[in-house]
């Protein structure tokens, strides 16, 4: 009867949680399993999919994925973020990822290295909880004596075909009939369950029933996340935005000049050991597109991917802002470029009123997270803003709308956005003030004068990418 009750519960939460998808203050849910060995987890998880809807409970179980220091820890699960109304749950994740990959390798690991991607992983979980994810962390435990009973009539062969060999190299079996890992893994988890429930898993009816009410009473849980808040001050205008050089290179100079940094550009991109990524942001107009045109010029095709970002998708809106962005980047070596980038959100966001001004005050800080973390996985990340005065955009405005190959790029919001010029100013100059790392230094360009614009953005690169390679 009790269950019968409980599952009740469930499934009403559970569809009332599916359905505020579209509320405003709605969220998702992510459940991570972790736990000692043993203490029968993947029952647990059952147990709550068969009290549960199963359709709408998506459970994404993975073996131990081992840490590469080009990829991000939670680069593997991206895919998988829950979207509002979603409930997913990881029963292998980034906390096992780092176990596994601090225990079982071959290479001993730092304690260092342990609390390196430990705070990784805090600041990833929250910027997920201040973008409406419920994160419930449930740590299953036993104690020895119980571990000592269940192994005696474990046949461990078995038990452990599965698991990758990366993670079990030089790690005999025999050890798990040992309390050595055991007081291993309790070591290094007592480092992070601070804000996990502990369930302690003697007892099957007992360990299923208190995960249950555990999901229950998140799903029940309404109230909206609390915001981090920035002490923001709008930053002085920059004289890059409004004292625009025009720059001076005669067109016969320029062609010498361009064709050499093009194919130097390429052979330093192609040969980089690092992955690369180009932010490019600018007023409309300000030559965007013919910048990636020369930057790409003796690439071949498979060498780069260029992502156009307009407006999200509506099933994007139903993911934390950055979601679209960490999908698109690559672990091989590969060149992404950005034509507008994850500045929107402090950009058009904020000047159209699209979100809240705690949640564009916050982006500052959740941005330059991303961005430090990139650069940390072997990424260099390199930001352009092309500077163009207003005179100089109507120019172009006129022009575009003159030329058949080009008039499809002037829209009613490109003339719109030309009464929300100061605003877009002061918003970039904010931009520039909070975001301008050491690890992602935004390189302002006078765009005014195309030709010169196109040699210093190609030089810049270049210069960059050298640096990189006397530093390695």
């Amino acid at each position: 009867m009790k269950n019968q009750q409980l599952s009740l519960d469930l499934i009403e939460a559970q569809y009332n949680f599916k359905n505020s998808k579209n509320n405003k203050n709605s969220k998702s849910l992510l459940i991570i399993i972790g736990g000692i060995e043993l203490t029968k987890k993947s029952n647990a998880i059952k147990k709550l999919s068969e009290l549960m809807d199963p359709r709408y409970l998506k459970i994404k179980a993975d073996l131990p994925n081992k840490i590469k220091s080009n990829s991000l820890i939670w680069s593997p699960y991206i895919n998988d973020i829950p979207k509002r109304g979603e409930i997913v749950t990881f029963y292998g994740n980034w906390y096992t990822d780092l176990l596994a990959s601090t225990l079982y390798e071959n290479t001993k690991k730092s304690d260092y290295y342990f609390k390196e991607h430990l705070e990784k992983i805090n600041i990833f979980e929250n910027y997920l909880k201040n973008n409406n994810i419920d994160i419930v962390k449930v740590w299953f435990d036993l104690p020895w004596s119980s571990i000592k009973i269940r192994v005696s009539d474990l046949n461990l062969n078995r038990a452990f075909q599965r698991v990758p060999n990366h993670s079990w190299d030089n790690f005999p079996i025999e050890k798990w009939k040992t309390k050595d890992l055991y007081n291993k893994i309790n070591f290094y988890r007592k480092q992070f369950t601070d804000d996990w429930y502990i369930i302690d898993s003697q007892n099957n009816k007992e360990r299923n029933l208190a995960f249950a009410n555990i999901v229950l009473s998140h799903l029940k849980n309404t109230a909206p996340p609390k915001n981090a808040s920035l002490d923001y001050q709008p930053a002085a205008l920059s004289p890059l935005l409004t004292q625009i050089s025009k720059g001076d290179i005669e067109r016969v100079q320029y062609k010498k000049m361009i064709k050499i940094l093009e194919h130097k550009v390429a052979e330093a991109l192609r040969f980089s050991s690092k992955n690369v990524v180009f932010a490019f942001e600018g007023m409309d107009a300000a030559g965007k597109g013919s910048s990636i045109k020369r930057l790409i010029k003796y690439l071949d095709p498979y060498e780069y991917s260029i992502h156009s970002i307009s407006a999200p998708e509506n099933f994007e809106k139903l993911r934390p802002y950055l979601w679209r962005f960490w999908n698109k980047h690559t672990v091989n070596g590969e060149i992404n470029i950005f034509d507008r980038t994850w500045y929107g959100r402090v950009l058009v966001e904020r000047i159209e009123c699209l979100i809240t001004e705690a949640e564009w005050q916050t982006a500052y800080e959740e941005i330059n997270h991303y961005e430090k973390q990139l650069t940390e996985t072997n990424t260099i990340v390199l930001k352009f803003w092309l500077a163009i005065s207003k005179d100089e955009q109507l120019i172009r405005f006129e022009k575009r709308q003159k030329t058949p190959q080009k008039h499809f790029k002037i829209t009613d919001d490109d003339w719109r956005n030309r009464d929300k010029w100061d605003a877009y100013l002061q918003a970039a100059s904010d931009m520039f003030k909070y975001t301008n790392t050491e690890h992602a230094p935004w390189h302002i360009i006078s765009n005014d004068n195309k030709l010169a614009a196109r040699i210093e953005i190609l030089q810049t690169i270049l210069k960059s990418l050298q640096t990189e390679i006397v530093c390695k």
